[in-house]
């Protein structure tokens, strides 16, 4: 629902009223295929009457014809602007770093369809960087010096967050595509809890770095250098479906779930509140006072052996466990 004091002239009041914009279900056929989507209406805020609102009838064919696409296996409009986005280049370079026609995309952008041979190749650069290289090297002199370091410079950056040194970094990468809001602060709290709660799981931790116990809680070092520039802003950064679909294990992926489902259901400064009353923290915390730097590692037995004694007590391993063991907790906060 958008928000809404704008006036428009109802037909059943006869008079001009505020209005509200709602979405519900809807079907059409476009050349034989029945195309499900959300269709976007008005209501007129006194009669509750379906009321003509500029612009909707617009939205609408737009998202018909994402749908529409996406039915077809074409890309769609919305996905070519990202890989604009993603490699930070405009439409008519893009189009001659592919090996297209000039105006090419911007068609596509302006409504046409794409060729499904075109379309596999802008599906195919927009989940692979490498391929995106490739064609850049082979199209390279087609396009001005300027928009060619712009994509160069691009394809680096994207590159760079696909890294991952240890596993802390990789899980980092997997926690960050989930979806979720994910700043630097939530992060290295829920990777804690997933270094801690795997081990309960099976039988060792699949995070093998060690964290430190910084002033606000466990930190992964490396995780917190590589995405210190967001500062207290959500992490963004472009993944592939695919890139993160491979990035884990089944195992390591159900774990990881369960913790952002478990823990991860708590805001960052809960967590970061939650564990300053644990006793790994407050172990490698000692001498200290809550508000002190420290670089100080926290003793991987003692988060062992802290876990497993919870565990015991509560069965971590199931979410209502957690939920109680957190409720507990709360109590001394």
């Amino acid at each position: 629902m958008s928000a809404g004091k704008r006036e428009l002239l109802c037909s059943k009041c006869c008079k001009r009223v505020s209005y509200h914009i709602f979405k519900r279900p809807a079907k059409t056929i476009i050349k034989d295929i029945e195309i499900e989507y959300e269709e976007y209406y008005g209501l007129c805020d006194e009669c509750q009457s379906e009321i003509y609102v500029p612009g909707l009838d617009d939205r609408n064919e737009d998202v018909i014809e994402e749908e529409f696409r996406k039915k077809k296996d074409l890309i769609t409009i919305s996905d070519i602007k990202k890989i604009l986005e993603k490699y930070n280049v405009e439409k008519r370079p893009l189009s001659k770093l592919l090996g297209f026609g000039e105006l090419t995309i911007t068609r596509y952008i302006d409504g046409q369809l794409p060729s499904a041979k075109y379309s596999d190749i802008l599906l195919e650069v927009s989940r692979d960087e490498q391929k995106m290289k490739e064609y850049v090297e082979a199209n390279k002199e087609k396009v001005s010096a300027v928009a060619l370091n712009k994509v160069i410079r691009a394809i680096e950056k994207c590159e760079v967050e696909k890294k991952y040194d240890n596993s802390a970094e990789k899980i980092a990468l997997y926690i960050i595509s989930s979806g979720r809001e994910i700043t630097n602060l939530f992060l290295q709290k829920i990777l804690y809890y997933v270094k801690a709660i795997s081990e309960l799981f099976e039988g060792k931790s699949i995070i093998m770095e060690p964290c430190e116990a910084w002033k606000f809680g466990p930190v992964f070092p490396s995780v917190y250098e590589k995405y210190r520039e967001f500062g207290k802003q959500e992490i963004e950064i472009s993944l592939s479906k695919e890139y993160v679909n491979g990035l884990l294990t089944k195992q390591e992926k159900q774990v990881t779930d369960y913790v952002m489902n478990t823990f991860g259901i708590y805001n960052a400064w809960f967590l970061k509140d939650l564990t300053h009353h644990e006793e790994p923290w407050i172990a490698a915390r000692k001498g200290l006072s809550e508000d002190d730097a420290s670089r100080n590692l926290m003793d991987e037995e003692i988060i062992s052996h802290y876990f497993a004694k919870i565990n015991e007590k509560y069965d971590l391993k199931t979410v209502v466990g957690v939920e109680a063991y957190i409720n507990d907790m709360k109590k001394e906060m």
